[in-house]
């Protein structure tokens, strides 16, 4: 093949990439590489020894119904944080969004940390928040023993919604404490 044959074919080839992505936005992503189930147990895992709670383990039924209330927030198109609205359903649930980045991109270990942030507002002495921490205390309830989680994407496949739901629901009462 000629120089001129395999440049137009190297140009044909970009084209036709930059096209069908321009098109189709970037490519399809499976919620499960989003959630990273055994990286996001982990660190709920971790948090919950820093406070004496037993572990949670994977459950898939959790997990399904996380993903399916997933999918229903994408189809309705809710794309915007404040449209976001807990599922209603039989589990406690804890839910962030963040974009598509080239480091600390938005995933069920990275909400998990960033829920994580919340710890330094609950004030175990009082069982009460000094500011928005029910993140944080949904992560530790002693009463869950499960958990799963589901993702979604909007904007193009750049804005990343983590939904995680814990099985049983936790009491959550002013008599109650997580841990």
């Amino acid at each position: 093949m000629s120089y001129f044959g395999e440049s137009f074919l190297v140009i044909l080839t970009f084209l036709c990439v930059f096209v069908t992505r321009s098109a189709y936005g970037l490519p399809k992503v499976r919620p499960i590489d989003d959630v990273q189930p055994r990286q996001t147990l982990a660190v709920h895992n971790k948090i919950r020894a820093e406070v004496g709670v037993a572990p949670l383990v994977w459950n898939k039924t959790v997990a399904a119904y996380a993903q399916n209330y997933a999918n229903k927030q994408a189809k309705a198109g809710v794309c915007q944080y404040s449209q976001m609205r807990h599922s209603g359903g039989p589990y406690g649930e804890n839910i962030a969004a963040g974009w598509v980045q080239p480091k600390d991109q938005m995933s069920g270990p990275i909400a998990t940390k960033f829920w994580y942030t919340e710890k330094p507002n609950y004030d175990h002495a009082t069982n009460k928040c000094k500011d928005t921490c029910g993140h944080y205390t949904q992560i530790v309830a002693n009463q869950s023993f499960s958990l799963g989680c589901g993702s979604f994407r909007c904007h193009d496949n750049e804005l990343i919604y983590i939904v995680c739901d814990y099985y049983p629901m936790p009491v959550g009462d002013a008599d109650t404490r997580p841990y």
